[in-house]
């Protein structure tokens, strides 16, 4: 094995070797410039970035642009329905996204920091929301009703306070279901809130996220509102994460002839029960109680009253009473529509 002062004269271009033929030496740091590493003079002008073998993207920037597109979306929504809530105006605006690891975000927050987990149903995983210290504190002053005189000093959060600022979030649900339903039907709640920073890392572990920084302005006081959403949530719908769906809409499900004809000939085999209402009567106890075999009931309807078929139990259909054959029948004449309107077809 070569020693650290051997390596470094072998890098300088120090040791020479000599060919088994007799031909001239060769300097092994030309040698390693020949075969494919390039020289100083090569790369001069050049950008070079570093690659993160550890955490490597996993979206591609049409992907990432999709996300950004339902975020953008959110934040005109909170743009409107925020004000409601802190009872005077918010501006969020997002403004910036990247990829990495959680664990190397997290170190980056103070202490105080309250995160929410929030699970997005069906997908796996939980995302994570956190508002910066000077911007909760400003909430809080807004939901309490007070003002800070002066500049407001970062304190460690009680539990009024975290309740309070679940409120928040909690309102924020339904805009966050709002902005991802043309990607995906989502139904977002809220699992905890916490300000232990390493129960959080422990339940999002390593986990690679995308990270969405939101500028929020209330009261002159700018914080930012940061949101983390894991790959694992966002891989199921990875293929239609594109901002073409998102402009567009998701596009409506094409029906299968085959498959509806199937569905059609399974359903045409169940059966129905079906009555009649050939009319009404309203009689008196007394009359009821002397009723006797051959007494005639007068109904409510007339021989050209058009009578009323349910089909299990539900108005349907109108018709008219007459014989098939040896049998009482009853012709459709109409539809019952709404349960009141009725189409004549004679």
């Amino acid at each position: 094995m070569l020693s650290q002062s051997e390596i470094d004269a072998l890098l300088a271009g120090a040791i020479e070797l000599d060919q088994k033929d007799g031909s001239e030496t060769v300097n092994l740091a030309e040698l390693i410039n020949q075969t494919g590493a390039p020289k100083p003079e090569e790369t001069k002008g050049k950008k070079i970035t570093a690659y993160n073998f550890w955490s490597p993207d996993r979206f591609s920037k049409e992907q990432m642009r999709a996300v950004e597109l339902v975020h953008e979306d959110l934040t005109e929504r909170l743009t409107t329905s925020l004000p409601t809530f802190l009872r005077t105006t918010a501006r969020p605006r997002l403004v910036h996204t990247e990829q990495g690891r959680f664990h190397d975000f997290i170190k980056d927050f103070p202490p105080n920091s309250l995160f929410h987990m929030l699970n997005l149903a069906p997908l796996p995983g939980q995302m994570v929301i956190t508002l910066s210290p000077n911007i909760s504190i400003m909430i809080l002053e807004q939901r309490l009703g007070g003002k800070i005189e002066g500049a407001s000093t970062e304190r460690p959060l009680t539990e009024i306070d975290q309740s309070l600022l679940r409120g928040l979030v909690e309102h924020m649900i339904g805009d966050i279901k709002a902005a991802w339903s043309k990607v995906v039907n989502v139904e977002p709640t809220l699992e905890d809130s916490t300000t232990n920073q390493h129960w959080v890392q422990m339940v999002m572990g390593n986990e690679r996220v995308m990270l969405l920084t939101f500028e929020l302005q209330i009261q002159g006081v700018t914080g930012t509102m940061s949101m983390f959403i894991p790959f694992t949530t966002l891989k199921p719908i990875a293929n239609v994460l594109n901002p073409h769906i998102w402009i567009a809409g998701r596009k409506s499900l094409q029906v299968d002839p085959s498959a509806r004809q199937a569905a059609m000939a399974s359903v045409s085999r169940v059966m129905l029960p079906i009555r009649v209402i050939l009319g009404n009567a309203s009689l008196s106890l007394r009359e009821v109680v002397e009723l006797q075999v051959g007494d005639v009931i007068q109904l409510d309807t007339g021989l050209r009253d058009q009578l009323v078929v349910l089909v299990s139990g539900k108005k349907q259909f109108t018709g008219k009473v007459g014989r098939s054959g040896n049998h009482l029948a009853v012709q459709v004449t109409g539809v019952i529509r709404d349960s009141s309107e009725s189409q004549q077809e004679d």
